[in-house]
């Protein structure tokens, strides 16, 4: 019998690690539930208006447990084997990954709903809460399912080498559960939550700075006054009055030759000024170089893509953190990319130049966001690609202004480009000669003549 008992020791031990391990992290993320409970009834009963950095770092713990933990049934070794052994168990693990994907687009509508709240309080305040209380409410049940189904199950019907294959995955890339590099990022990520978290609910209390880049947007963010610039003698920009609010697309649309893609290059510091002024979040750029600008958070997306073709897709993305070093947080950034763009995980290894010309799109996208911008500057960013491609970099766009990125949009597609647009210029020959928003520009005759070939 003592025999026996100490051939199964290590299989306990081993399922008994593994489950620990999903049952420590599910315990972190009901304290966080359990955090956005106290931040609802401070909200709603003690009409305090919420802090928007503290929910946005709880939005970002949700979301990475989402991404890293439950992608898909088949990431993670418990799960394949549990299905491999239990069929009857597979449409729950399916329904489960579908949770996680719906709770992303929860995300996504709560961080918006958040942002109007703060931009309007107390407006927005009933409609934020009541999302907030029906996200928590799905999140718990889904913990539930997964402690009071999967968990049995596994225990039940997994055999000692499954546990052990389970727990020697630990570290690669296709089982992040237990690996311990992921479970260091869900610590960074509490960490920060604890930091912001005031004192009466068990956090430290410190102080912070509101959020730079919170999409409010009445606040003039760049202000570009009687711009002027030329090639040798010949003046290409005339006299160009633009600005662009914290939190907008902007769109600038224009014939090819119209100065479009110069005017982004001076935002950029990579074409000087003539005459004018530019001033970003009230600090003059006239004597403030390119790669100054970049850590300043101006970050353009050129025309053309201009990858480095010759290096892999992950030294690509790398090298738009160079002004940020190496820290966890860019290797934060990278994962993150490698979320928002599936594809680009799975070349990663591939030379840049042997991407397809959506594929290094994407890559000149995500190279630009793993530098953190504030303000985005997209060069005619679906130039020579599918319809579909297309219809994705669009939806892509719309997602980053959502996560609060203020975007000026350079796009000869003038139809999607206005309607994706809070506002729009029309250049002609290096002046302004029409300005609005997008719904007056898309109805305007001249506009839909020229440029909407109506």
């Amino acid at each position: 019998m003592t025999e026996q008992h100490n051939e199964m020791a290590p299989a306990q031990s081993r399922s008994e690690q593994a489950i620990r391990t999903i049952v420590q992290e599910h315990q972190a993320l009901w304290r966080i539930l359990d955090l956005l409970d106290q931040l609802l009834s401070d909200m709603n009963v003690n009409e305090q208006r919420p802090d928007e950095r503290l929910l946005d770092r709880i939005f970002d713990y949700i979301q990475h447990f989402s991404q890293r933990v439950h992608s898909t049934p088949t990431d993670i070794e418990l799960y394949k084997r549990l299905g491999e052994k239990s069929p009857e168990t597979v449409p729950l693990l399916e329904k489960l990954a579908r949770g996680y994907v719906i709770g992303h687009e929860k995300l996504l509508e709560l961080r918006s709903l958040l942002a109007f709240c703060m931009e309007n309080w107390p407006q927005g305040r009933e409609e934020f809460s009541h999302a907030l209380a029906r996200f928590t409410e799905a999140l718990r049940k889904h913990i539930r399912k997964e402690e009071g189904v999967v968990i049995p199950r596994a225990r039940k019907l997994l055999s000692a080498e499954d546990w052990e294959q389970i727990v020697e995955a630990r570290d690669v890339e296709n089982d992040p559960l237990f690996g311990e590099r992921v479970r260091e990022e869900f610590r960074e990520l509490r960490h920060q939550i604890i930091s912001y978290t005031p004192e009466r609910l068990g956090g430290l209390g410190l102080k912070h700075e509101e959020r730079v880049s919170a999409p409010h947007a009445r606040q003039e963010m760049l202000a570009i006054k009687g711009l002027a610039t030329s090639y040798g003698q010949i003046e290409v920009l005339h006299d160009i009055d633009v600005h662009i609010n914290s939190g907008e697309i902007v769109s600038l649309v224009g014939a090819n030759g119209a100065g479009k893609s110069t005017l982004l290059m001076s935002i950029s510091g990579l074409q000087p000024m003539e005459r004018g002024s530019m001033v970003f979040e009230g600090k003059d750029l006239g004597k403030v170089s390119a790669d100054q600008r970049v850590a300043q958070g101006i970050v353009q997306v050129p025309e053309g893509r201009q990858v480095f073709k010759d290096l892999s897709v992950q030294d690509n993305l790398l090298l738009g953190a160079y002004t940020r070093g190496r820290s966890p947080e860019v290797m934060d950034d990278l994962e993150r990319m490698y979320t928002k763009f599936p594809i680009l995980r799975q070349k990663r290894h591939n030379l840049a130049g042997e991407l397809s010309g959506g594929q290094q799109q994407m890559l000149a996208m995500g190279r630009a966001l793993m530098a953190r911008p504030r303000l985005l500057l997209l060069d005619e960013p679906s130039m020579g690609l599918a319809p579909l491609i297309i219809e994705e970099i669009f939806d892509i766009i719309k997602e980053l202004k959502e996560e609060g990125i203020t975007i000026f949009l350079v796009e000869q597609n003038a139809s999607q480009a206005l309607a994706l647009a809070d506002r729009g210029y029309v250049l002609e020959t290096g002046q302004v000669v029409i300005e609005g928003t997008g719904r007056e520009l898309l109805s305007n005759e001249k506009v839909r003549e020229a440029y909407l070939g109506m």
